[in-house]
Parts: C-alpha cells; sequence; structure tokens
C-alpha cells in the first residue's frame, strides 16, 4: 500500500469509525510488520486525540495481535534432535551399571585384603 492509498484509506476509514468491517478492510492492506506498525500509530493518534473512544482501543488490539501473529511467524523454525534410541540407552546403561559392579568388587576386595593383613 502506497502512502497516499494508506492515507485515503485512513480518511474513509474515519468516515466510517463504527462500520467494523471498514477496519477490517483496511487492515487487511497491511501484510508486513512496517505496515502494522504504521496502522497501530494512527490508532493511537486517534487514541491521543479521544481518550476514551472505544474503536480505537479495539483496533489498536487488533493491531497489536496480527503483529505479535506475524513476527512470531517469521522466527526461524528448528527440527527437534531425533530421541536416542532406546537400545542405546539399554546398552549404555549396561556397560555404567558393569563398570560400577567391577568397582565395588574391586573396593571390596582390596578392602578385605587390607583387613587380612
Amino acid at each position: 500500500m502506497t502512502p497516499e492509498e494508506e492515507e485515503l484509506g485512513w480518511q474513509q476509514l474515519r468516515e466510517r469509525w463504527a462500520d467494523e468491517e471498514a477496519h477490517r478492510a483496511w487492515l487487511a492492506g497491511f501484510t508486513d510488520l512496517e505496515g502494522l506498525a504504521r496502522a497501530g500509530r494512527r490508532y493511537t493518534a486517534a487514541l491521543a486525540e479521544n481518550p476514551a473512544d472505544p474503536v480505537a482501543v479495539r483496533w489498536r488490539g487488533e493491531v497489536v495481535k496480527r503483529a505479535t501473529v506475524h513476527g512470531l511467524a517469521s522466527l526461524p523454525r528448528t527440527t527437534p534432535a531425533p530421541p536416542i534410541p532406546r537400545w542405546l540407552v539399554r546398552v549404555g546403561v549396561g556397560v555404567v551399571s558393569s563398570v560400577l559392579a567391577y568397582a565395588l568388587y574391586w573396593v571390596t576386595t582390596w578392602l578385605l585384603s587390607i583387613g587380612r593383613a
């Protein structure tokens, strides 16, 4: 949307301020974060003129929602690491258990040899 189209659309929207479909149609013209930021500034300016305006509050909130969705959707996605196969986990537990059992055997025999001496 060009700046001229945006300004013209805003003026037409101000004439139909209570019409929800007019707001939806105007916001549909903003497909990127920069455009949504400009739209949000316009609603914020409308709130500065009339702080109790429920229409401006509602549609500024809508702009924030759309910008949030757009921003989150544009985050890069990574695939999760593949899980470790169960058999590999079992082998690892078996190896660690065997090492611990051997260490316990060695310590026990060493202590018994000291006790006999």
